[in-house]
């Protein structure tokens, strides 16, 4: 019998679909990935040999590869598990890409905890502090499968170095062609209403972005609070502008992601704001992340979810509690 369930795509199998019709128009663009390989990659192989590179369990040279085509003149694409993109070859990142200033645009699949019960080899909670630290680098942090689409000839423009962490699972998605306004690097889900001096905005970038909208709706049915949701799919840099605009139509600011609370969103958005008020921030904010330890624990992406309060029940009861 059928599933019933439908299909979903995923947000890098979506970027993949759509830089394939990139890579079609554009002989001057480049893919180079090492070991890693997909269904939606193997057309990639045969259809572009002459734009198509597999270099094996090699990351570094990977990069060393895209940083010596991009300086022929090319647009490069690597690709690997997201931990091995942006800390297994940091330094090439660093000193290849960022300090060259290439465009090169890096692709990492299992952003946060995707690769859950393959420990921290594979967890990917520490990328946003390490590759934010890097000049030149922009970072971009998809929560669905039609921004993923969207990333594809958006940065393909770009001559920038960028980096991209993709999810692994099929999410739903959030944006269609009249909700996505991809230059702003962020958008509001959910308006908040309700007590002006209790008006609470939460700011979530990936897989999170979808845990934070059902926590809002819990917080809307059983503590009486409504809050803003945004989506902040741009993490470097960030739209300052829009950012300031939105704080200052609330009372109490939430972070609310799946990196380690050292270098993640939160430190992105709380830094941006006092370091960019001449009378510093005063208003409250709450940061929901990954503690300081590594995790090891087996049983799947929600058990380490309820472990650490990530889950939407836990952050909403969090929040509620915040505020009162």
């Amino acid at each position: 019998m059928a599933s019933s369930t439908p299909f979903i795509i995923g947000m890098r199998d979506a970027y993949f679909d759509a830089l394939y019709q990139i890579f079609k128009k554009d002989k001057n663009a480049v893919f180079v990935t090492a070991d890693n390989g997909a269904p939606t990659l193997d057309k990639f192989a045969s259809d572009f040999p002459n734009q198509y590179y597999q270099v094996g369990i090699a990351e570094q040279q990977m990069m060393g590869m895209a940083a010596g085509l991009a300086v022929e003149g090319r647009k490069v694409y690597t690709y690997a598990i997201a931990p091995f993109v942006s800390q297994r070859i940091a330094e090439f990142v660093k000193l290849d890409q960022c300090a060259m200033n290439m465009p090169i645009v890096n692709l990492g699949i299992g952003a946060g905890f995707s690769y859950d019960i393959m420990g921290p080899t594979h967890h990917t909670v520490e990328d946003i502090a390490l590759m934010r630290s890097y000049p030149n680098l922009k970072i971009y942090s998809p929560s669905d499968a039609f921004l993923g689409r969207q990333l594809a000839e958006y940065c393909h423009r770009d001559p920038a170095p960028q980096y991209i962490r993709f999810d692994r699972a099929g999410i739903p998605n959030l944006y269609n062609d009249k909700t996505l306004n991809i230059a702003d690097g962020m958008a509001v889900l959910k308006t908040a209403n309700g007590d002006k001096q209790k008006r609470v905005i939460i700011f979530s970038t990936a897989r999170m972005v979808h845990n934070a909208l059902a926590a809002a709706e819990q917080l809307s049915k059983t503590a009486g609070i409504n809050p803003t949701v945004v989506d902040v799919f741009r993490l470097k840099p960030i739209n300052l502008k829009m950012l300031a605009s939105l704080v200052e139509q609330h009372s109490h600011l939430v972070t609310y992601e799946e990196h380690y609370l050292n270098g993640g969103l939160g430190s992105i958005i709380v830094e941006a704001l006092i370091d960019n008020s001449p009378k510093g921030f005063p208003k409250p904010v709450l940061r929901i992340g990954v503690p300081d330890v590594f995790t090891f624990d087996m049983g799947g992406r929600q058990l380490i979810w309820k472990k650490y309060g990530l889950d939407s029940d836990s952050a909403a009861k969090k929040i509620a509690a915040w505020i009162k």
